[in-house]
Order: structure tokens, then sequence, then C-alpha cells
């Protein structure tokens, strides 16, 4: 099981950070599958009406409402805005490797458009990470592997080992590095999981959820990120369990003293 990169935003007055609800009827996820399927018999499905009885209806035609109502709530995992870093964890002077969804992406400062960049953490030649690479003395992501360089937009701007008077190779689309959406909100770099050109734009259409606590003065926080082996459903489980803190984090966090030994 893939582990999710998160922020984490312990905050003083901030105890409960909104989040999405999931539908409570089976869905399709990339790593992880619940499926909530409430039998006609119990109560969760019983008609509750008094003024008439129900009028009984045909397999077929409940079978049929029941596929037309799992696919209205199917839940696309990848048409979302996941937060990639916090932006005290980055330095502008290097690329840095993050994985996020099961996606290995590489984060790097483009110097020539002021802004964060998100691209797929593998090099378009030989498939070498980028994050292992260098920002060269023009601001372009280089590869480490044979020097590879492209701006801000994904685009080869230089091929080492091209002759300067033979054909430009480095124009080709086939040298271009696959690019992701990114936006900065709440001092957070998020990315939208897909390099489809047509969802270059998605920033106008749908926003990162917006923590307006985070950007409140009145609020302290501090944020930084940690790579859990593990999947979120685990972690909300164990934070929702009050009674291991004592013993798991001992002198660490304050213990209760009980009278009874």
């Amino acid at each position: 099981m893939e582990a999710l990169r998160t922020p984490f935003f312990p905050s003083s007055n901030l105890s409960v950070l909104p989040t999405r609800f999931l539908p409570t009827r089976s869905y399709d996820k990339p790593f992880l599958h619940f499926a909530f399927n409430p039998s006609p018999n119990s109560s969760i499905c019983a008609n509750f009406s008094k003024s008439k009885p129900s009028t009984p209806r045909s397999s077929a035609s409940t079978s049929t409402e029941s596929v037309d109502s799992h696919e209205e709530e199917k839940f696309d995992w990848f048409s979302q805005w996941y937060p990639v870093a916090p932006l005290c964890d980055l330095d502008k002077r290097k690329p840095h490797a993050k994985k996020v969804m099961g996606l290995d992406i590489v984060v790097w400062w483009d110097r020539k458009e002021s802004e964060w960049k998100v691209f797929d953490d593998a090099c378009p030649h030989r498939l070498a990470p980028l994050s292992e690479g260098r920002i060269d003395q023009w601001g372009r992501l280089q590869c480490v592997y044979h020097g590879w360089c492209f701006n801000g937009s994904g685009d080869c701007k230089f091929i080492p080992q091209a002759p300067s008077d033979g054909p430009q190779v480095q124009t080709s689309k086939k040298a271009c590095a696959s690019v992701y959406p990114i936006a900065v909100q709440n001092g957070i770099v998020w990315f939208w999981p897909k390099t489809d050109p047509r969802f270059r734009d998605i920033l106008m259409k749908k926003k990162p959820p917006y923590i307006p606590e985070l950007d409140d003065p009145s609020y302290t926080k501090s944020m930084g990120s940690r790579d859990l082996p593990f999947g979120y459903e685990i972690l909300v489980e164990n934070v929702m369990d009050p009674a291991h803190v004592a013993y798991t984090h001992f002198r660490i966090m304050p213990s209760p003293q009980g009278k009874d030994r």
C-alpha cells in the first residue's frame, strides 16, 4: 500500500479541519477499497411512510436504478487537488522528490516564471528521476543522467549531446517532461494528478479546499510533512484512540496519575 503524503497542521486554536465526506456506497479507489451495501431488508432501507403502502417494483427496474445510483456516486480520486508540501519545507535551489497518490513527482522552483512547478519524476529520455538533478545557471531543471534541460512548461530546451548545427531534436514533443497543474494556497503547494493538457487550467474551474484559519494571523500554527507507511484510515483511527497515548508516547506526553496500581 502506497503511503499517502499529507501535510500536518497542528494548531492551538484549530481543533478540527474540514474534510470531504465520502459516499457510503461502493466506489473505486486506486489502492484502498471499502464497500457499504446495506441489505434491502435492513432498517436503513426500510420504508417508513404511513400515508400509503409502497408499490412493488420489478427486480429489473430496481437493478437498473441501483446501477445508475452507483455510477452517480462514484468518486474519482485522480480528479481532486492534493497537498504536496508546505512552502516552508521547500528549498528553491534544488528539486524535491515527493510521492502522492502513488505518483512519483518532483517539485522545483522556476525562477523565470517565479512559481513552483510539479513534474512527473522521470526524464523522457531514459526515465531517470528528475528530482536527482539540479537547477542549472539559467534556472532550468536539468536531468542528472544526460543533462537534458527543461523549462517550467516541460519543454526540453537543451540536449548537450545534440549537434548545434543538426536537427533541433529538443523541440520534439517526445522530449517534453510531463507537467501537472499546480496551485499555491494556505502556504501549501497543491497539484492536480493528471498531466493531460486538458487540465492545464483546472484551477479556473475547481480550487483546492480552502482553510481560512491557516491564513488568519490570530491563529497559531506550524507546518511540516511526514511519510507514513500506512493509509489515512489507520492514522484517523489512531488519532481517535486516546487510551494509547500514555503508553505509546511514554515520557513524551503527560501521563494520568491513577490511584489504583
